[in-house]
């Protein structure tokens, strides 16, 4: 039996945390021996977005080509935040509305600039062309490209070659969504929350669900539910009496934003991390707490969508406070969730928790190169991932296709000179210590490993 007082306080994190007293019967111990495991972390931009808006050639022969396709959607070369002569990035991954690309960098630029965050070009389904969402969607997060009966996702599969996983909490692999993920399809441990409020049982009556200590005896529906739980037989019984008491401990964590009227027990980002509003926050904001929790967590799969933009996609204008950019509001919300995500981690009393995450983004496929008639792009094919973490190797990757008639596919589209599979597999085998041979277990007919040099191994 272990004191949630003495676990909190033997983790560092006893403030901000509400102490009942109290005792639990499972035994974490992945957590009680302080041993950090490596986390993956699956970041689903859902709609497709367009890498070519996000990532635009400044200069020479890929700028004259994107010129003169892009027509009406083109980002003028002076309103890109540039990374290198040839290269800028969309200015609000570096800054907000109404700051000049000569402002500092902010943000996932800025990560960049430190070397933390990756962008691979080039990258897609490079045996599958399919340019529906459903469709395309499912084979990602199959892993299977070209096959949807497959029965587990590629997380699911994963588990089961990674090495030295300790026993977790509550699972290896959790969703962070508002359905389970078919990245942890076939895994029925895996828990899928919208937020980490969820983590708890309270399909009581509301008088029922926390205990009144104003009436004697009186005890909170929760914490009636392990006790029924009792006997040796059958083996669920066991099972099924720590899953209780693993939802009692995690309902005693606020996992709301510490405030300090309101959610004086709620949780305090470190490093000055500050969260912006939306889901994509808040669901980063509570997977940074289970990490830093040690609960065993080795895989978490997010959604980010709203980035299907046929009509009103928007262009950049930096400098102007006024300006309505869709597809800029889209990527300042994004760059500024999980550089907080990064900050928060980084920062931790317990260490830079950022050196055994590894995140990874990845959207279904890219836009067309040539706008539409809308302000918009369509379905296009080859796009850009990225990784973010303490063991990436920061910049360029991959090899982009060209955007002359002879390089784009099908006359219209991006190629794909990268399998996106072969970014996972090289954080399957640097980071967690996955044995090439043992990738066509996650992978069937990935056709050998070719590693893209993102990850750091070790």
């Amino acid at each position: 039996m272990i004191r949630r007082r003495d676990f909190l306080k033997g983790l560092g994190l006893s403030a901000g945390f509400t102490l009942v007293p109290g005792s639990l019967l499972f035994n974490p111990a992945a957590m009680a021996s302080g041993t950090r495991n490596e986390v993956m972390v699956f970041l689903f931009l859902r709609g497709g977005i367009d890498g070519l808006h996000l990532l635009t050639p400044a200069s020479g022969p890929e700028r004259t080509a994107y010129e003169s396709r892009r027509a009406t959607l083109l980002t003028p070369e002076d309103r890109l935040r540039p990374i290198n002569g040839q290269w800028g990035f969309h200015p609000r991954l570096g800054g907000a509305r109404g700051d000049a690309v000569g402002t500092p960098t902010q943000w996932l630029h800025r990560l960049y600039d430190q070397g933390r965050l990756a962008v691979i070009q080039g990258t897609g389904m490079s045996t599958v062309v399919n340019r529906s969402h459903f469709e395309t969607q499912t084979y990602i997060d199959l892993g299977t490209p070209g096959q949807r009966s497959t029965d587990t996702g590629w997380l699911t599969r994963a588990a089961n070659v990674v090495p030295g996983l300790p026993t977790p909490l509550l699972s290896t692999n959790f969703g962070l969504a508002e359905s389970a993920p078919l990245s942890l399809l076939g895994d029925a441990e895996a828990f899928t929350v919208a937020s980490g409020q969820e983590f708890r049982l309270d399909g009581f009556h509301w008088s029922w669900n926390d205990t009144n200590t104003d009436l004697a005896g009186h005890r909170g529906a929760h914490r009636l539910v392990a006790p029924l739980w009792t006997g040796a037989e059958p083996d669920f019984v066991e099972s099924g009496r720590q899953a209780a008491e693993a939802l009692e401990y995690l309902r005693e964590i606020d996992f709301r934003e510490f405030d300090p009227v309101d959610r004086p027990d709620g949780y305090r980002p470190e490093g000055g991390a500050e969260y912006p509003d939306g889901t994509l926050s808040e669901q980063l904001r509570n997977l940074a707490q289970l990490i830093k929790l040690d609960t065993g967590i080795a895989a978490a799969s997010l959604d980010f969508g709203g980035w299907d933009t046929h009509d009103g996609q928007g262009i950049p204008n930096p400098g102007n406070p006024t300006h309505w950019d869709y597809f800029g509001n889209q990527v300042e919300e994004l760059s500024r969730a999980l550089s907080a995500f990064y900050t928060d981690l980084s920062s931790s009393v317990m260490g830079n928790l950022m050196n055994c995450v590894n995140v990874v983004v990845v959207s279904e496929f890219g836009r067309r190169v040539r706008s539409n008639g809308s302000g918009g792009t369509d379905h296009g094919y080859g796009n850009l991932m990225m990784a973010l973490g303490g063991r990436v190797n920061g910049g360029l990757h991959g090899s982009f296709p060209g955007l002359d008639d002879l390089s784009l596919f099908e006359g219209q589209d991006l190629a794909v000179s990268t399998d996106y599979r072969q970014v996972l597999a090289e954080m399957l085998v640097d980071r967690m210590g996955v044995a090439p041979a043992n990738l066509g277990e996650v992978f069937p007919g990935l056709g050998g490993y070719q590693p893209v040099g993102v990850f750091q191994g070790g």
